[in-house]
């Protein structure tokens, strides 16, 4: 066929192990404990680590399939990899009582899959001699999801560990907006509210809130769809690049719909529409230290298109170089992180810390010689 330059076909198949065990790592530890008896300091040692004689490495079971490709005359490259990994004994800390002294231990649990297929694509869309565009684009998509913990098939739920679920969600009692009359707290799991309240989804139905009962799986803390996209233009000496990237299929917690204010002024708080008896439609639940009487959290979708980066630059003819006697003359600006698309409410999606800075717009302008 013509059409196709170069197509390669590529199979894997293997056994990795995982040794990410610092040394000393199975054994139990002590740490420095000093005390004071009278004017006196005396060395003091407690212990910080349990032992764990069984731990060992983790290893991964791994096929992968991939097929390389370029078309029409090399304007259409790209590959597209299929992987399907099972991996058995990681390396995971598990939480445990406290009743022994330490909260968690480092153990080899359980069994994993992860299962995804990654997609790289370059084009020229157009070329002619004074005008080009030129695309490049990376998805990925990942689903990974537990297969057992402890032989016994069983959920953990102290860990957030559940059978057929990814490593990483969230779980607990859900936010389901907030009551808005006598006759809604009436009426609901939650008799002892009051209007302005947070109201509890009563995920089993008994018209009681039950911290065991009534928690529900609210997401992937993991996103399953990540992709960027970058096309460039240039027209003789004129060059505009534009980058945008996202993620899809993930949530994350918005800590500043939780960060109340009460009677406190002192306390810093982002700005929100509060309900209250004068405000009856506020969209936020009342300023009351009772308001969130079970601390939910306030989980949000985190998916986002992000315009990263465009870029808009102009070399200078050969012409002009020539006079000025310089190799390269070349202008440009750049915009960073000047559009953001999406429905989390907290500070930015991408961020972990969201009480401490967003990622700030940029403009740079630049000037580039060579002598």
């Amino acid at each position: 066929m013509n059409f196709i330059n170069n197509l390669k076909l590529r199979v894997s198949y293997g056994l990795n192990g995982n040794q990410a065990v610092s040394s000393y790592q199975s054994l139990a530890t002590l740490g420095n404990a000093s005390y004071v008896s009278g004017t006196t300091v005396y060395p003091g040692y407690i212990p910080n680590r349990l032992a764990n004689e069984k731990l060992g490495w983790e290893s991964k079971t791994a096929l992968g399939i991939g097929l390389d490709f370029s078309l029409f005359n090399n304007r259409l490259q790209g590959s597209i990899d299929y992987y399907n990994a099972r991996t058995k004994d990681l390396l995971l800390q598990r939480n445990i009582s406290p009743v022994q002294g330490f909260s968690s231990i480092l153990q080899n649990i359980g069994k994993t899959s992860n299962e995804g297929v990654d997609i790289g694509l370059t084009s020229t869309n157009i070329k002619t001699e004074n005008f080009t565009w030129t695309s490049g684009a990376v998805f990925s998509y990942n689903k990974n999801k537990i297969i057992d913990l402890y032989g016994d098939g069983k959920d953990d739920i102290s860990n957030n560990w559940f059978i057929g679920q990814p490593i990483r969600v969230i779980y607990g009692l859900q936010y389901d907006g907030i009551f808005r009359s006598p006759e809604e707290v009436a009426a609901s799991a939650q008799p002892t509210a009051k209007p302005g309240w947070v109201r509890i989804r009563d995920a089993d139905g008994d018209k009681t809130i039950n911290t065991a009962n009534d928690r529900v799986l609210q997401g992937n803390l993991d996103p399953s769809f990540v992709f960027g996209l970058t096309n460039t233009f240039r027209y003789k000496g004129i060059s505009l690049m534009i980058f945008l990237n996202g993620v899809a299929d993930v949530v994350k917690v918005n800590p500043l719909e939780n960060d109340e204010v009460f009677s406190d002024t002192r306390r810093n708080t982002t700005k929100k529409d509060w309900w209250s008896v004068t405000n009856p439609n506020g969209t936020h639940f009342a300023n009351d230290d009772d308001a969130n009487q079970f601390k939910v959290s306030f989980v949000e979708n985190a998916a986002f298109v992000r315009l990263r980066d465009v870029s808009l630059a102009y070399e200078f003819p050969r012409s002009l170089l020539d006079r000025i006697r310089v190799s390269s003359l070349k202008v440009y600006g750049t915009a960073r992180n000047f559009a953001t698309i999406t429905s989390y409410k907290g500070l930015d999606p991408e961020l972990t810390n969201q009480y401490g800075l967003p990622l700030q717009k940029e403009i740079i302008f630049g000037l580039t010689i060579g002598l």
